[in-house]
């Protein structure tokens, strides 16, 4: 029987299967000279996400038709449709090209300043200084987080004290941007809050999947809440909110490099 004929009867019935169950998707990615790492691959159909390592490698869970979007910084945005050939081969090199930027013209001025804080505030038109000053607190304030704050980093050994026993207050405290109350169904109490970050941490969870904590995060299985938890410092999330898949992606895997060092 010919090559070609055998290959077309291999790649029907894998195709019908593809396109029903999801598979796994090996890949490379690579640009005109070498292997390319830290490429986000976003699963467009089911929002799961992954980066390749340093030899360029990934896997993905997807199907026939699925849609994959490849981004990294430097390189130019990538989509490409999931086929049934795909599956057969044993790793997929994805081509990603260098994206050419056009600088704007730089203007250089002149400055009297001379390095030193005290000296170059007097050298600083008050107005501005003041002005300017007043913006940074305004901003600070509006900024203020107490789940931020509830949530600074510790360490492992510390890890019972990342959620704090839930109490209800006897009284109403309000601060700025948040208030707790007692007994009104209007303001959020501090329990409600936690109840709140529970769901959204097993949410981030289901999102992005256990194999992507395991494998590409090489984190231990019973950690992975643990983890998720200990990057909520890092407004994660608000980015989970925003449906800012490949961002949550790249807050995690820089925060993994602090987590093991613990």
């Amino acid at each position: 029987m010919p090559k070609k004929l055998l290959y077309i009867f291999i790649l029907i019935p894998l195709s019908i299967y593809s396109q029903k169950q999801a598979s796994i998707f090996k890949g490379k990615t690579i640009d005109s000279t070498a292997a390319v790492k830290d490429v986000h691959i976003i699963n467009l159909n089911t929002k799961a996400g992954t980066f390749s390592l340093e030899n360029g490698k990934f896997q993905i869970k997807a199907k026939v038709n699925d849609t994959l979007q490849l981004s990294s910084i430097g390189y130019q945005t990538k989509k490409m449709i999931v086929k049934a050939y795909h599956f057969i081969e044993k790793e997929n090199l994805i081509e990603v090209k260098e994206a050419m930027y056009n600088l704007d013209e730089i203007v250089y001025k002149r400055t009297n300043l001379t390095g030193f804080l005290a000296a170059d505030i007097k050298q600083t038109p008050k107005k501005n200084y003041k002005e300017k000053a007043v913006a940074d607190l305004l901003i600070g304030i509006k900024n203020l987080d107490l789940k931020e704050i509830a949530n600074m980093k510790i360490g492992l050994g510390e890890a019972h004290l990342i959620k704090p026993t839930k109490v209800r207050l006897p009284n109403t405290f309000e601060g700025v941007g948040f208030s707790f109350a007692a007994g009104n169904s209007k303001k959020k109490n501090f329990s409600d809050v936690l109840d709140e970050e529970d769901k959204i941490v097993k949410k981030i969870y289901n999102l992005l999947g256990e194999d992507f904590f395991k494998n590409d995060l090489n984190i231990k299985k019973e950690q992975h809440i643990l983890f998720i938890n200990y990057c909520l410092n890092k407004n994660i999330i608000t980015v989970y909110k925003n449906n800012n898949v490949l961002k949550l992606i790249e807050i995690l895997k820089k925060e993994r490099v602090n987590f093991t060092k613990q």
